[in-house]
């Protein structure tokens, strides 16, 4: 039986950072909801709804949709492209219940039950205990709001990574996830070879349990004043692809200057952390500790390997990954899939298509937006009918 979380809603919760992800969705006369979430360790973390649209004519329930953001990300990073280009809008005018979460400690879901973020207790987590937990519990708070018994799940990057922790270590979530789509899916990271894992490698490694890389309101207001100007972009979107990974010649460069302000969420030094862990070993592994705390945790001198062998959603995994992604390298993704009991690959071998692509592309609803609804409406098949 899985485990049900507190629920709470809410609709008058006020981000004081600046720009929300209800602003957004409302600014493009969509409805929006905003949800409260507490995880059975205490955090309480902050869900976006889309219900509704008026592109949809189907009355009553709705097959629910999860989307989990990045690492350094929030539910923002799925609506920066708006109802054209977004895969947010797009499913919500196909007429499903689309609901967008936010991890611990991003800008969204910086509180909990006993604890402060200006306590390192609250940082000891890394993208592990965000899958077991944050990821769990959204589930749960979703399945009964809407009384569904399963959901369509959309992860992107580090998104990819809680579900396949969820999934492999809590095996009765499988029965929850109808369809998981994982967009460049950092797993095993054998080859990953980013600049910024190259550049704050060392600093990353000698950090303690703390916030890294927090949302800051001021700053992230005055680099959307600088990139807004038309001949500010190229400058704007050469650095972010750069810290992303490499050059992409398909940024929709008309949204860096939201992205930048709203970028970064805020993140724990834990989980870059626990990349850089899987990135030297080459290993799909818990974290490590170190010997002496991993034989307290573990038993064992080194973490174990995640039972990738569990993760058995309703429908094979299907996995978009492209040849020039250096956060999800090709041959790591390929070595994750034939992990796994059974998936399906959708390869993207557009030249310089790389890690942010997947949700900021020109093309992204051609190449993954309009695929993916198509996944889920044979999965919704017979009973329902979708046009795209």
């Amino acid at each position: 039986m899985a485990y049900k979380p507190i629920v709470i809603l809410s609709v008058c919760i006020q981000i004081v950072n600046g720009i929300t992800s209800a602003d957004i969705i409302a600014s493009h006369n969509y409805p929006v909801e905003i949800h409260t979430v507490v995880t059975r360790d205490g955090y309480i973390l902050t869900a976006f709804r889309i219900p509704d649209s008026i592109f949809c004519e189907q009355s009553g329930a709705k097959p629910a949709v999860l989307f989990q953001h990045g690492m350094t990300a929030s539910s923002d990073v799925f609506l920066v492209n708006g109802p054209r280009d977004g895969l947010v809008f797009m499913l919500a005018d196909a007429c499903f219940d689309v609901w967008l979460s936010n991890t611990r400690g991003n800008r969204y879901s910086r509180r909990h039950v006993s604890l402060d973020p200006s306590q390192e207790a609250f940082w000891r987590f890394s993208w592990h205990e965000i899958g077991t937990e944050d990821v769990a519990a959204s589930m749960d708070y979703i399945l009964a709001t809407t009384n569904q018994s399963a959901l369509h799940y959309v992860g992107h990057s580090q998104g990819c990574t809680t579900l396949v922790v969820l999934l492999s270590m809590r095996p009765e979530y499988n029965q929850s996830v109808k369809t998981a789509i994982l967009l460049g899916p950092p797993v095993f990271m054998g080859h990953t070879r980013t600049l910024g894992q190259i550049v704050l490698r060392d600093l990353i490694m000698s950090m303690p349990d703390c916030e890294f890389m927090f949302h800051n309101r001021i700053l992230n207001k005055i680099m959307n004043g600088i990139c807004e100007p038309y001949v500010m972009r190229v400058y704007c979107s050469t650095f972010f692809m750069i810290v992303n990974g490499k050059f992409s010649d398909h940024l929709n460069t008309s949204a860096i200057p939201l992205i930048v302000a709203t970028l970064p969420a805020g993140v724990s030094s834990r989980q870059p952390k626990h990349f850089i862990q899987l990135s030297d070993s080459g290993r799909f592994s818990l974290f490590d500790f170190g010997i002496l705390r991993n034989l307290i945790y573990y038993r064992r001198l080194t973490p174990p390997d995640y039972p990738l062998h569990n993760v058995r959603p309703l429908t094979p995994v299907h996995i978009f990954y492209s040849d020039d992604d250096l956060s999800a390298a090709k041959e790591d993704v390929e070595n994750f899939a034939a992990s796994l009991p059974e998936a399906v690959m959708h390869r993207i071998s557009t030249p310089s298509w790389h890690h942010m692509d997947f949700v900021h592309s020109m093309t992204v609803a051609e190449v993954i937006n309009k695929p993916v609804i198509e996944i889920f409406r044979r999965f919704e098949q017979p009973t329902r009918t979708i046009s795209i």
